[in-house]
């Protein structure tokens, strides 16, 4: 990997997971009241709607790094305007191999 796309790429997940532990974090009793619906809903046998629920919970926290990686892409373009540009030439090179 090259030097803007690991940038890119180590900012995205080291803000993420500061920002997944935070809301944790701050939705302590909240995250409770959804982890007693979910075993609720195991013990009913709604096994489908148990899966629909945890995925959308783990797409929300996968999707999150991909948003600040971007975010910072688009901020470094203030220093460099190229830097997005050599970002993804990176990400395609990476894709091809």
């Amino acid at each position: 990997m090259r030097t803007e796309l690991l940038l890119v790429f180590m900012a995205g997940v080291v803000l993420g997971l500061f920002i997944m532990v935070i809301e944790i974090a701050a939705l302590r009793t909240r995250a409770a009241r959804i982890r007693d619906r979910q075993l609720g809903l195991y013990r009913s046998g709604r096994i489908f709607r148990l899966l629909t629920e945890l995925f959308a919970i783990a797409a929300f926290f996968m999707v999150q790094p991909v948003m600040i990686a971007y975010l910072v892409a688009k901020a470094l373009d203030g220093l460099n305007p190229a830097f997005s540009r050599h970002v993804i030439e990176q990400l395609w090179e990476v894709f091809s191999r």
